[in-house]
C-alpha cells in the first residue's frame, strides 16, 4: 500500500495534467475562431486568454480544492 505522501503527489500530478488539459482545450477552441477573423496569431491568443480567462480561474479552483480536500481526506483517514 502506498503511504500518503506518495498519493498526494499522484493526486497533485493528476490535477495539473486536468488543468493542463482544459487549458489547452479550451484555448484551442476559442484561438481558431479569432485566427480565422484574420488576426495575427498572437493576437488570437491574447483575445482567446482574455475570452477564456474566466473558466481557467474557475477550473483552477476547483482543482485546488481537489487536491486540497484529498488532502484533507488522506489526514482525517489515519
Amino acid at each position: 500500500m502506498m503511504d500518503n505522501s506518495k498519493k498526494l503527489k499522484k493526486m497533485a500530478t493528476w490535477t495539473i495534467a486536468v488543468f493542463a488539459t482544459i487549458f489547452a482545450i479550451v484555448m484551442a477552441l476559442l484561438w481558431i475562431p479569432y485566427f480565422n477573423m484574420g488576426h495575427s496569431a498572437l493576437t488570437a491568443i491574447g483575445q482567446a486568454f482574455g475570452a477564456g480567462w474566466r473558466i481557467f480561474v474557475v477550473v483552477a479552483i476547483l482543482c485546488i480544492a481537489a487536491y486540497f480536500g484529498y488532502k484533507y481526506y488522506l489526514d482525517r483517514k489515519k
